[in-house]
């Protein structure tokens, strides 16, 4: 997740106050495909873990479950703010490929 967050943070840095024709488009859709990726399946990821947690704290009968219900939920909890922070990093990686794509349109011959 970090690795993604990285990526396209990164991109995003790098446009930022260039002028659209500078920009390859091709770039900010690639960050933004391989972010997108990421973010589902780290939705994924948040669903199974959920569905874990309520296994745990549903079944009476698990002796450990206490121990693994705190484990669980706080990588539940770290790995949800990454895919919030990866889906902010996104959100505006798109406004700025937004920008670029009417930029590139209105320079074109």
């Amino acid at each position: 997740m970090r690795l993604a967050i990285a990526r396209v943070r990164s991109t995003s840095e790098q446009l930022a106050g260039l002028p659209a024709r500078d920009v390859a488009i091709q770039e900010i859709e690639d960050a933004l495909c391989e972010g997108y990726a990421e973010a589902l399946a780290g939705d994924a990821w948040l669903t199974d873990n959920e569905r874990r947690l309520h296994e745990l704290i549903d079944d009476a009968s698990l002796a450990a479950r206490g121990r693994e219900l705190r484990l669980l939920a706080r990588a539940h909890a770290e790995f949800q703010c990454g895919v919030i922070e990866l889906r902010r990093e996104l959100a505006e990686l798109r406004r700025q490929h937004d920008r670029v794509r009417s930029g590139s349109r209105a320079t074109a011959p």
